[in-house]
């Protein structure tokens, strides 16, 4: 519904990248671990799972299958830490908040994906740096940047670029943010469900590709409690 990420995957599917085989993505914030409530809900093993993997994981993770036509994931070597949410000193006005920190603050990922892509993948709560990089979607033809967010929130940082070699001479060509002035992206899901379910219409986001966004989270989670190389497992619904 985000026209910026519509953009993104029209430029894929325009071909001008060629065939797709190598993505990175991710993004994060430099401290941004939520404790909005008391109960801290989002630290927690027992109410939350997982941490920044899956809170903002799963955006940037959707942005790039979406724009590549959500291929079936096969492999994961995951790898997943806490450095900064068992720390006391990242909390300074709640520092006993670090002993009830159960999830992670940082995830990274390899992932292989069907049709030969590789999946380069990384998300933070908390880093000591401004960004873990931009995404870039690299193609035999063509690439494409998308900048990275300050902080993660399901959209682009800023005009992307694509980089072409034409007749010996290197291009870039730069693609604006699409500002449509429209309702909020969260008010433009909701209706879009709504609309679906008043109608008896599909759902917005076909079941198939929540599935294959939120096995890929799970199998980073145990391939890094493993410390190796996993399967993918895509349940059967």
């Amino acid at each position: 519904l985000d026209p910026n990420m519509q953009m993104i995957k029209k430029i894929v599917e325009s071909g001008e990248l060629g065939k797709i085989y190598y993505i990175q993505t991710g993004g994060g914030r430099r401290r941004g671990i939520p404790t909005p409530f008391k109960e801290v809900t989002f630290i927690r093993d027992e109410t939350a799972g997982l941490g920044a993997l899956a809170d903002i994981g799963c955006y940037s993770l959707d942005m790039v299958l979406n724009a590549i036509g959500y291929p079936k994931p096969l492999t994961v070597t995951g790898y997943k830490s806490d450095f900064f949410g068992k720390n006391p000193t990242t909390y300074p006005n709640n520092p006993e908040y670090a002993a009830k920190f159960g999830v992670d603050d940082f995830a990274a990922a390899f992932i292989r994906l069907e049709g030969g892509i590789i999946l380069d993948f990384r998300i933070a709560w908390a880093m000591s740096i401004n960004t873990p990089g931009d995404t870039i979607i690299l193609g035999t033809q063509g690439g494409l940047r998308i900048p990275s967010t300050d902080c993660w929130n399901g959209s682009v940082g800023g005009p992307m670029t694509i980089y072409k070699t034409i007749g010996g001479i290197n291009y870039e060509t730069q693609v604006p943010i699409i500002n449509d002035g429209g309702p909020s992206l969260f008010d433009r899901k909701i209706r879009s469900f709504l609309d679906a379910c008043k109608n008896g219409g599909k759902a917005p986001v076909p079941t198939s590709q929540i599935i294959y966004n939120q096995a890929i989270l799970d199998g980073i989670a145990k391939s890094a409690n493993l410390g190796r190389e996993i399967e993918i497992e895509i349940p059967q619904i």
